[in-house]
């Protein structure tokens, strides 16, 4: 009897503490190191990142990773924010701005469990967060600018205390945070920070493609300038430490011996087409950030390498990994779609827009984006997943249907369609736009992901963000949406339909 009075007690110990470490829950106790301000269209920043403690010893680690644990079970079954019944999708999207960019609290992060800080949505989930061409409030373009500045001062502030990166950062004290890896080795956190700094530099424009004139004016850089001379040298060590694990300067590509965690991080793979690209993009903004030595024939020689061994001719898509069961399979996976935030091809260059074409047609014969855009994959393939994620969300990263890659996939639509206005692919938009409004109206939010049927993905032990703040994809995809039809000279308002 006393050992399930320890054990009771423990739990009730260990939940308090994750409530308390959690930057989002009322009971917080963690601040923020770096606080910035707007003042005249100017950002200024109060930077106390010496406060900052990295805590890497076991028992941190086993509560950081047990605390993200506890934070996904008790959302699966907690009310979690969702707009009021009847809502539309204008006000949804403004009370998901309201709730997720939010410069009043540490981070900027997807929404609900995932109160921990997972580097690469600087990058990936959040890119176009300071597109100037996106005509949201002032009041929300202001937040933006300094949530997103905030946050990756932190991951900065944490990064230059240690020896190698992370997939996550998680909270762990007034101060304190511990680094941890979700499943393996990150594909894409260095990637992330060095992203966020070019974008608040303004070196990254933080959308595919210029689709109207700017609204906004970026009022980051001063700052971003001082981030990048106090924590360069942290980041040209680690990027000399990712490059070193992860390429393989033989091969030229990155090395199919190491495993890493990148968006889909559920799944083991080798060698995958997504980190390949992300390795480049990696590698190209730390020579724009003058951290390593320019090499554009470096870069070059790079990119047509990539190409060469993951473009499969005869199927129209690129190769998921370089595993022995990919090759076989020629394994097909939506996390392709990397190469628009990244640009490492363009939709609008008449030489590299055939591969985007080719992907739509076999994404179109595959049935990959229906019931809307885009599962990850045609079928679960759950056997390459993690046990943990096997187990609990076997879908997660199979064919469940993703809202940031479904977004991506509609905004490669819409500038294919700029390209060639009689394909089709204008009302493949429209209609991938409606159902996601549809959806939106009836989940009162903007999910995170759904099930292969289209609907919020749920299982006994997850349930997926219902307001994530990547609805600023939804809200740039619509921006672009609304420039192309006045272009055409019909001057519309935030739906599809002319």
């Amino acid at each position: 009897m006393l050992t399930v009075y320890a054990l009771v007690g423990a739990l009730g110990v260990g939940s308090l503490l994750a409530m308390m470490t959690d930057p989002f829950s009322r009971l917080s106790v963690v601040r923020r190191p770096y606080v910035a301000l707007m003042r005249d269209d100017t950002v200024e920043a109060v930077d106390g990142n010496a406060r900052v403690r990295v805590h890497a010893g076991l028992p941190y680690r086993v509560f950081a990773v047990g605390k993200n644990a506890f934070h996904i079970l008790a959302s699966r079954y907690a009310l979690r924010p969702r707009t009021r019944r009847g809502g539309s999708v204008d006000e949804i999207v403004d009370e998901i701005y309201r709730l997720r960019f939010d410069p009043a609290k540490l981070l900027l992060i997807s929404g609900d469990h995932f109160s921990s800080l997972f580097v690469r949505n600087l990058g990936v989930f959040y890119y176009p967060t300071l597109d100037t061409q996106l005509p949201t409030t002032r009041a929300q373009w202001r937040d933006r600018q300094l949530v997103y500045l905030q946050t990756v001062a932190y991951a900065l502030g944490v990064f230059d205390q240690t020896e190698d990166l992370a997939t996550t950062i998680v909270p762990t004290g007034r101060w304190g945070a511990t680094c941890v890896n979700f499943h393996s080795y990150p594909s894409d956190t260095l990637y992330g920070m060095l992203y966020a700094l070019a974008a608040l530099l303004g070196r990254e424009p933080a959308r595919p493609a210029s689709y109207a004139d700017d609204v906004w004016g970026l009022g980051t850089a001063d700052q971003a300038r001082r981030l990048l001379d106090a924590y360069g040298a942290g980041l040209a060590r680690h990027y000399r430490g990712y490059r070193g694990r992860v390429f393989d300067e033989r091969l030229g590509l990155v090395d199919p011996r190491v495993t890493m965690s990148g968006a889909k991080d559920i799944v083991i793979r080798q060698s995958s087409f997504y980190d390949n690209v992300v390795f480049w993009k990696t590698t190209q903004l730390a020579m724009d950030l003058g951290l390593v030595p320019t090499d554009d024939g470096f870069l070059a020689a790079l990119k047509v390498r990539i190409v060469d061994a993951f473009w499969l001719e005869g199927e129209g898509h690129f190769l998921e990994d370089l595993s022995a069961e990919s090759r076989a399979g020629r394994f097909y996976s939506s996390d392709w779609l990397i190469v628009l935030a990244t640009r490492f091809l363009d939709p609008l260059d008449p030489v590299e827009r055939r591969y985007f074409e080719r992907c739509v047609s076999y994404i179109r014969a595959e049935g990959i984006a229906r019931p809307f855009a885009i599962k990850y994959q045609q079928e679960s393939r759950s056997h390459r997943q993690f046990p943990v994620v096997r187990l609990s969300v076997p879908s997660y990263g199979g064919d469940a249907i993703w809202s940031f890659w479904g977004m991506e996939y509609i905004k490669c639509l819409l500038l294919l369609h700029r390209a060639d206005p009689l394909s089709g692919y204008l009302d493949e938009a429209d209609g991938h736009i409606r159902q996601f409004e549809a959806a939106m109206v009836r989940d009162r939010g903007f999910p995170e992901v759904y099930d292969a049927r289209g609907r919020m993905l749920r299982t006994p032990v997850y349930r997926s963000v219902r307001m994530t703040g990547w609805v600023v994809g939804f809200d740039q995809v619509r921006a672009m949406r609304r420039a192309i039809r006045e272009e055409a000279g019909v001057v519309g308002s935030g739906g599809p339909a002319a």
